[in-house]
């Protein structure tokens, strides 16, 4: 696959899981907090915490717009180190946020 998306439409779909996963996550932060459902309960995140796991999918968002939408001028390479940076620090944060 191309690291650049060929259309707009494409590159937004491509977006369109973190977007949403990014609003149901600052949903939860500003009610009563973030809620997982797995198989053994739900993980639950409230207060600091639950900011500190939105930073997740808007670190990826970002990284999926750098790395798909057309307009941003940057190199196939550069694009896939940002893009990979970004989503990496946001896995990291998330983890972060498990374990305050």
């Amino acid at each position: 696959m191309s690291e650049v998306a060929n259309s707009k439409g494409k590159a937004l779909a491509l977006c369109l899981i973190p977007a949403l996963m990014l609003a149901y996550f600052v949903v939860g932060a500003l009610s009563s907090g973030i809620s997982i459902p797995g198989r053994d309960g739900a993980l639950t995140f409230s207060g600091k915490a639950a900011w500190i796991a939105c930073l997740f999918p808007l670190l990826w968002l970002v990284g999926d717009v750098i790395r798909h939408y057309p307009a941003i001028k940057l190199s196939g390479a550069k694009r896939k180190i940002i893009a990979t940076l970004l989503t990496v620090t946001g896995v990291g944060l998330f983890f972060y946020a498990i374990i305050m």
